[in-house]
């Protein structure tokens, strides 16, 4: 009741901030009667770490003729000081549709043989036809990733050397027993993020049943793991590596002096794209072709062609430049009634749709949405499946004298197409160095840049209540804008000190492995001695037993009566058993030497 009271109380003295929307407590509660829409899987929120925590700070964000730029209060939310700043639509929906998420997490080794392998994720998620397909993406793509990383988890952790020179092993792993190829660790986790996305994708269709229709939303994802970076993308999200080269020494732009640093910028500092939009113009290609092969899917509502010039009805039985499905060039043919219908692809650049309805191509969800007009399903062209670029961190060159860190490892700018509506790469890798050099020491600067980024796309409003960029008079964005900037070098620097503490703990484990083995190996020498120690305890309580060697000597034949006469000479030596093999010989050459004999004895 008091809930209610509060609600009509803030539409009184705000009529214009929307209603907070109903959630699955509601539901369950029996707040929502029978046939009303399904519930929300999500109870609709910002993100966490802006810790909006009260319904008032929700609908003051979505105020839309505000429009208040949010930053997170607490910027050690966030890893490596990463910056974020977001703001609602002019209107364009009730709500903002776009989601940020980021997660730290630790691949550990359940055999505990290896080191655990730490990563980070970011990822922005832009909503349209309502805002559930990007919240539960925000809510769930993290721990889908982690399953699809734990799959392979004996690929991925850390190996020990081969050998005992150190010597580091490939980076490839062939396993002839199992695989007929060979399959680096950069494919595994770039199949592993592929995996995710498509996986994300199967569990909001799945959710259709239980929960009201998600809409859909574009995602661009940032792992940073093992030294490396990762982008994935699917939409018209964007990412962007800005870079600067190393300020020369007779360059340096004074402190005193503004134009001169910002004309030093400009031409120092350049874009790196690390993502590709995917709209219906930009994979006209694909989109034809699926409908080449499959004209099931158009009916007899469109054509699976694209004309040089829109067609008319006067045009009829003229010839027409077209090209269809895979074609690169053009080609004439005769018009005829059916090239009259709206094509697959219609439009250019960000005013492309596909059947006449939806302006991105891939991404999560809209599993239910149709055709405007024709009711036509436009899931079966969509495809869930990213686009996925990295870069190795440890083959950056960087100088440390010049400091130039930022520059040279560069920012990853990760925004929604609000941003890039109306701002071009190279301006926005601008910004970002020029409000680094306004704060060059503080812990904030990264959401000052963030902020920053917002502020010029959002633009200000004029008196007739329309938003206009401030260096110009072009028309700012009506869209819902959502800004990550993340210091790429920060978390290199954490790479390195967690390479270092590898390091420090495998030669610890290895040290402990050698005086284990060393102890074994002295407990079986001792082990050994014990056992011939009693041997010969043994062998000295045993009574000494006499050997007897026995020495035949031949004499020259005899008369047949002294032989009678005479028994044969023997000559037998005792020798017991503390005589060793060379004595004994000894004793018997002594022996032999005693006997005299008149003529010589061969033995």
């Amino acid at each position: 009741m008091f809930n209610n009271f509060k609600n009509r109380f803030i539409s009184a003295i705000a009529p214009d901030l929307p209603p907070l929307p109903s959630s699955e407590s509601d539901y369950q509660r029996g707040g929502l009667r029978l046939g009303q829409p399904k519930p929300d899987k999500f109870a609709y929120a910002r993100p966490p770490f802006l810790q909006l925590l009260t319904s008032d700070e929700l609908r003051a964000s979505a105020d839309h003729n505000v429009r208040p730029i949010i930053v997170p209060r607490d910027i050690n939310l966030l890893p490596w000081a990463t910056g974020y700043a977001e703001c609602v639509n002019s209107g364009k929906s009730e709500w903002n549709e776009d989601q940020g998420a980021f997660c730290r997490q630790v691949l550990s080794d359940p055999e505990h043989v290896h080191p655990d392998l730490p990563y980070t994720y970011f990822g922005v998620f832009d909503g349209h036809a309502g805002y559930g397909a990007a919240l539960a993406a925000s809510h769930q793509f993290h721990h889908i990733l982690h399953e699809t990383l734990v799959d392979c988890i004996e690929l991925l952790l850390p190996r020990e050397a081969d050998n005992e020179s150190k010597t580091p092993m490939n980076p490839t792993f062939p396993h002839p027993i199992y695989f007929q190829r060979r399959v680096s660790k950069d494919e595994i986790i770039i199949g592993a993020l592929e995996t995710a996305f498509i996986h994300m994708d199967a569990l909001i269709e799945q959710d259709r049943n239980r929960y009201r229709e998600a809409g859909g939303c574009t995602a661009c994802v940032a792992l940073f793991i093992d030294g490396k970076m990762y982008v994935a993308n699917a939409g018209d999200s964007r990412a962007v590596l800005c870079q600067r080269r190393a300020l020369p020494k007779q360059a340096e732009p004074q402190s005193s002096v503004i134009e001169p640093a910002d004309v030093l910028e400009s031409t120092l500092s350049y874009p790196t794209p690390f993502s590709a939009d995917h709209t219906p113009e930009t994979e006209r290609e694909r989109l034809l072709n699926v409908a080449r092969l499959k004209p099931v899917l158009i009916g007899n509502e469109y054509v699976a062609m694209e004309y040089a010039k829109r067609p008319h009805i006067k045009d009829m039985g003229q010839r027409i430049l077209c090209r269809q499905g895979t074609m690169k060039g053009w080609t004439y043919k005769t018009l005829t009634r059916q090239d009259l219908r709206m094509p697959v692809v219609n439009g250019e650049g960000k005013r492309s749709r596909l059947l006449g309805t939806l302006g991105v191509t891939r991404g999560f969800g809209d599993h239910d949405l149709l055709a405007i007009n024709t009711g036509m399903r436009i899931k079966p062209f969509l495809t869930p499946h990213p686009d996925v670029r990295l870069r190795d961190l440890s083959q950056v060159v960087c100088i440390p004298d010049e400091h130039n860190e930022d520059g040279d490892y560069g920012i990853l700018v990760m925004a929604t197409d609000g941003l890039w509506d109306v701002s071009e790469n190279e301006a926005v890798a601008r910004t970002v160095f020029q409000t680094l050099a306004k704060y060059p020491t503080e812990k904030h600067r990264y959401t000052m840049v963030a902020q920053e980024l917002v502020a010029r796309a959002r633009g200000k409003i004029n008196e007739s209540g329309h938003w206009r960029l401030a260096d110009s008079k072009a028309a700012a964005t009506v869209d819902d804008i959502s800004v990550i900037v993340i210091p790429v070098y920060q978390y290199y620097k954490e790479h390195i000190e967690w390479t270092h503490n590898y390091k420090h703990e495998l030669e610890q484990r290895r040290r402990r492995a050698a005086e284990s083995n060393s102890m074994v190996a002295q407990e079986a020498v001792n082990v050994l001695n014990g056992v011939t120690a009693e041997e010969a305890h043994v062998v000295e309580e045993q009574p000494q037993q006499q050997q007897v060697v026995q020495v035949q000597v031949e004499q020259q034949p005899k008369s047949a009566a002294a032989t009678e006469q005479e028994p044969e000479d023997t000559l037998v030596v005792e020798l017991n058993d503390e005589t060793s093999y060379s004595a004994r010989l000894e004793t018997v050459g002594e022996s032999m030497q005693q006997v005299q004999l008149d003529d010589s004895v061969p033995l």
